[in-house]
């Protein structure tokens, strides 16, 4: 478990290094306007949609290990195409190319069922997501220092080839020390593989979860795409200022998916849990609107780091518990499908409302989406729980 936390720690900080605090910046230097920025950030989502669940499958059936190795080595060779990009094309097809092999969070989580107790689960699925939020905190950091403040013309040679040092350690690191658990074998024969995955959708105790983090990611998406055009915007930050924001925001993660979740799920259960993490995103997307200083800035992010920390790993625990042993992989890859469509439609979306209206426009509709679901919603999620 520990090496499966080490290398989900330094895959993070490799690709956080330069999705959220340079990317936006480098498609803008090549002449990209607001939202074919967020196209572009979205690219991996979409390619993701359709291969996300593929990757699942293969995952279940020769094991976790290799496609973790295989998404690994996608990242290098994304990021060496991404440090030479001096053309939206050939930025688009760094983007590309991580988005057709990377599995990390989807195999990673499986993998975190394979070697947990039901009981235990949400625990280790929150300290998985936990390390994710480390490396969240720091990839923007040194990515962001290593482009500079300069918003016109980032340095983003410099961050590509940190990234890609890290994918290398990540596959030396996959290859000798990572111990892969014994293959899950399936006596189900007379289904075959993309009927597994459809017949999952069959089950309403589990669509409900897909469709709910599909909404609460697609709002969520659209905030991430948005955030450093927001920010250069109303406080003229650039690479720098983002990694110093977002390094803020991987340690609210972080200690609210190690000490929050465990107290709310503890205390309310997965359904509750999931309704208040829903309000607090809420609170936090309308605290933002208000945003004029750094106290309230802080006060907004506090309030959706912690709904977003607390929902995404107790609706993947909540779905890992409900499907069957031999299908977690399936299961959870549909969902990062739907995560995946969330981001490659969220963030365009919020792209093109923030361009041509206004810079707060895309939170506003974001909040009545969650206000809607919170409506929708209430009954089921304050049932809902897992013994």
């Amino acid at each position: 478990m520990n090496i499966l936390l080490i290398y989900i720690f330094l895959d993070v900080v490799a690709f956080s290094s330069i999705i959220i605090s340079v990317l936006p910046f480098h498609a803008k230097m090549l002449g990209a306007g607001p939202f074919l920025v967020t196209l572009y950030i979205s690219t991996f989502s979409f390619i993701q949609f359709f291969v996300s669940p593929i990757l699942g499958r293969l995952s279940d059936r020769f094991g976790r290990k290799p496609l973790l190795v295989s998404s690994s080595l996608a990242d290098l060779v994304s990021h060496l195409i991404m440090s030479v990009a001096s053309t939206l094309p050939l930025l688009f097809l760094s983007r590309l190319v991580a988005g057709l092999f990377s599995c990390n969070i989807a195999v990673g989580s499986a993998l975190v069922s394979d070697i947990t107790s039901a009981s235990e689960r949400t625990k280790y699925v929150g300290r998985y997501n936990s390390a994710y939020s480390l490396g969240f905190a720091i990839g923007p950091l040194i990515g962001g220092y290593l482009a500079g403040s300069d918003s016109i013309n980032p340095n983003y040679f410099n961050s590509s080839i940190f990234a890609a040092i890290i994918n290398i350690i990540n596959v030396f690191i996959l290859i000798f020390f990572l111990k892969s658990p014994k293959k899950i074998t399936t006596k189900s024969s007379s289904l075959s593989e993309n009927n597994k995955i459809l017949s999952l959708l069959k089950y309403k105790n589990l669509t409900y979860l897909f469709v709910l983090y599909f909404l609460v990611n697609f709002v969520f998406s659209g905030l991430n795409g948005i955030f450093a055009l927001w920010s250069e915007d109303r406080f003229n930050w650039g690479p720098q200022q983002i990694g110093i924001m977002m390094s803020f925001v991987g340690v609210l993660l972080a200690f609210h998916q190690a000490i929050s979740i465990n107290f709310f799920v503890s205390k309310f259960k997965e359904g509750k849990t999931i309704f208040f993490s829903i309000l607090s995103i809420f609170i936090g997307i309308y605290t933002l609107t208000l945003s004029f200083n750094y106290i309230m800035l802080s006060i907004a992010i506090f309030f959706c780091t912690m709904g977003i920390g607390i929902l995404n790993p107790t609706i993947n625990s909540l779905i890992s518990m409900k499907s069957d042993k031999n299908q977690t992989g399936s299961a959870l890859s549909i969902n990062q499908s739907g995560l995946s469509i969330a981001r490659f439609t969220g963030q365009p979306f919020s792209g093109f409302f923030f361009q041509n209206f206004s810079i707060n426009t895309p939170l506003y509709i974001g909040l009545f989406i969650l206000l809607v679901i919170q409506i929708v919603y209430a009954k089921k999620l304050n049932s809902d729980q897992y013994d």
